[in-house]
């Protein structure tokens, strides 16, 4: 199977890693079987290399988002990598309620805080601009 990954994971792998001081990972199992057929871990494992948002609950109304590259699954969880802050996070996937996945190369849109809110500073820079 091949796996696409951004430039920034080109010489991470989903195994175990020696010597580079990268995040340790089981070996990748295979969820392509009758038990696993339509789970959220086989949409995951077909998926691995993509950017997604995950949409977690917590407790019974909380909700938080987590989002990176999917780099791992295995049955109990996930595994982001965060490409801002070049990290790992590690998800229990029986929280996950929402997945959404981005075509190669996209990510979310990020919009800029409003100057008009209370507590919120512009920072000089007279509301206006963009990010990269």
């Amino acid at each position: 199977m091949n796996k696409l990954y951004p430039n920034g994971m080109t010489n991470v792998t989903l195994n175990t890693i020696q010597g580079n001081n990268e995040l340790v990972t089981p070996p990748e199992e295979d969820f392509n079987t009758e038990a696993m057929r339509g789970s959220m871990q086989e949409i995951f494992s077909d998926n691995l290399g993509q950017f997604v948002v995950c949409e977690f609950l917590i407790g019974t109304q909380a909700t938080t988002r987590k989002e990176g590259i999917l780099y791992s699954v295995a049955r109990n969880y996930i595994v982001l990598y965060e490409e801002q802050s070049h990290t790992f996070v590690v998800c229990d996937i029986f929280s996950i309620k929402f997945v959404t996945f981005y075509l190669p190369g996209q990510r979310p849109q990020r919009s800029l805080p409003n100057p008009n809110l209370p507590g919120i500073r512009n920072g000089g820079n007279g509301g206006s601009g963009s990010r990269s």
